[in-house]
């Protein structure tokens, strides 16, 4: 068990309440999902948006079943603290490993996919598709250098929010916690004295993001004598900013037919940039991840009739070119 009982004032408390006000995207009228693992960053998330006066919340926990009776702790948990904070609780668990080896993919990518899936179970029998997450600044700064360093095709971190289809059903991915640093979670839950589940393997250093968080960004600030986080979400932001400005001048393209395929004709004449863009967005939109820098390149040469009509896709399935269109397809 985890807590946070280091020394903080009541009125340096006070003051960090008085400047955390959830965004204004989030109405607490409203219905919404919380994906609650136990750790620190979901139970500041849920007490924090609970004494903000969000009372629709449904609490969902997935064991990924990788930490045997500790994963079984964690479980045991979250359902305490639904039941304390009077909100409903969906659990369930699944065997990430074996998923993994069965449809061969990376740990993480199958541990997301099966969220994912969780999700849309607890959205299909709540009917609500807003699903509160609770990653914060240094989640965000690790996943663009992670994703820089794989071959990112720009600077991209997670979106506050973001729609994806997961089995028919659109979900609503929601961090609200983007901006805020882990110093003020501990301010939070220190002062509070909340306890949450602490997962050792996340201060293990034998993973590729656990080695960011523990390795590469300390370093960076020791090299460079200051935080890294602040210019990396910078930076990202300057790159969104960006995006969002072609993406503007790709409404007004509409590359799409009405089946939602990809117009190969419209495709070829566009500048090499935007094809990149929609490509990106299309697969993005399919609930592709892994987007690098090389799979988009790969992805653009179906634009060329002399190059082969099909490319495999992480999970299984394959971008396709035929009858002068570009579609997913299994």
């Amino acid at each position: 068990m985890g807590k946070n009982d280091g020394p903080t004032s009541l009125a340096t408390l006070h003051d960090f309440q008085k400047t955390m006000k959830p965004p204004d995207w989030l109405d607490p009228e409203n219905d919404y999902l919380l994906g609650l693992s136990g750790g620190r960053d979901s139970v500041f998330l849920v007490h924090w948006l609970h004494q903000s006066g969000f009372k629709n919340i449904t609490i969902c926990h997935l064991n990924h079943q990788f930490r045997g009776d500790e994963a079984e702790r964690d479980a045991a948990f979250c359902k305490e603290l639904a039941q304390a904070l009077d909100l409903p609780f969906f659990a369930d668990s699944v065997d990430v490993t074996a998923l993994a080896k069965e449809q061969k993919l990376s740990p993480e990518t199958a541990a997301r996919q099966a969220r994912h899936n969780f999700f849309a179970r607890c959205a299909a029998q709540t009917n609500c598709p807003r699903i509160l997450l609770a990653h914060h600044a240094e989640d965000q700064a690790e996943t663009i250098l992670f994703r820089l360093i794989r071959g990112s095709a720009g600077i991209r971190g997670m979106a506050a929010q973001k729609e994806i289809i997961v089995n028919d059903t659109s979900l609503h991915l929601l961090r609200p916690i983007l901006g805020l640093r882990r110093s003020q979670i501990d301010t939070f839950l220190s002062g509070k004295q909340i306890d949450y589940r602490e997962d050792e393997s996340n201060n293990e250093a034998f993973a590729v993001r656990n080695r960011i968080r523990h390795e590469a960004l300390p370093l960076l600030s020791d090299i460079f004598s200051r935080d890294p986080t602040p210019p990396l979400l910078r930076a990202e932001e300057h790159d969104r900013e960006l995006r969002e400005l072609m993406r503007s001048q790709l409404d007004q393209l509409n590359p799409l037919d009405p089946q939602g395929r990809l117009h190969l004709p419209t495709l070829r004449e566009l500048p090499r940039a935007i094809q990149r863009q929609i490509l990106h967005d299309y697969l993005r939109d399919h609930d592709i991840h892994e987007l690098s820098w090389d799979l988009i390149s790969r992805s653009i040469k179906l634009l060329e009739t002399e190059s082969p009509p099909a490319l495999a896709l992480p999970g299984g399935l394959r971008l396709r070119r035929r009858q002068s269109r570009i579609f997913i397809s299994p």
